[in-house]
């Protein structure tokens, strides 16, 4: 029996699961239709009622990742009392990113390494979705100067190194390793506010029109 005709399957989620793997471990420009629906264990055209092009099926496989993404950091600051400080909220918008990235390996992979098969417009959406989280760190980072907790070298580049940290859990974690969801995310909790807490050290500026 196939995939798409295992009772109660929904054929469009099925599409996306086998796309998905393909994506992830062939890679999406070496992937065909032909193969995706070889995969479901449908015909290559009936793949078309579902989805416009392949490109499409990475779109909705990338903004869905996202989305999902989002609303498990959302819920995990919502959780927090209102007066909670920037410390706290550091801590839980680094857990929620990396248990997200170690148990959604293959969809955060797709986001961080397939964005460049998406067409100009999805591609600008998808830039904009992941601005959303660099806001809301550097949001957090802000606050926690203002009270007086964290203290940085570069604000932006804090960002940055924050948020690459967590986003590469998905290209070495694995399930039924050496360390367990709670370990990654406790320790990179941990990691992320050495790097926001203390005196920073001087930082080496390049001089006007040399090099150093």
């Amino acid at each position: 029996m196939s995939p798409a005709s295992a009772p109660g399957a929904d054929t469009a989620e099925v599409i996306r699961r086998s796309a998905l793997k393909l994506f992830a471990h062939e890679g999406y420009e070496a992937t065909s239709m032909r193969e995706i629906a070889a995969a479901v264990g449908i015909q290559a055209g009936s793949l078309y009622n579902h989805f416009s092009s392949k490109e499409e099926i990475l779109w909705d496989l990338t903004r869905g990742a996202l989305l999902d993404l989002r609303e498990h950091i959302d819920t995990a600051l919502a959780r927090l009392p209102a007066d909670t400080s920037a410390s706290a909220k550091l801590s839980s918008f680094i857990d929620a990113h990396v248990r997200f990235h170690a148990l959604n390996s293959e969809r955060a992979r797709i986001v961080n390494q397939q964005m460049s098969g998406l067409n100009r417009t999805h591609y600008r959406e998808i830039v904009g979705l992941r601005r959303t989280f660099e806001e809301q760190l550097a949001g957090i980072l802000d606050d926690g100067v203002r009270e007086g907790s964290f203290s940085l070298v570069d604000s932006r580049l804090s960002v940055y190194a924050i948020l690459q940290m967590c986003i590469a859990v998905s290209n070495w974690f694995r399930k039924g390793g050496g360390l367990s969801v709670d370990e990654v995310a406790t320790t990179y909790v941990a990691l992320a506010h050495r790097m926001v807490i203390g005196s920073p050290a001087p930082v080496r500026r390049r001089r006007s029109g040399g090099t150093s």
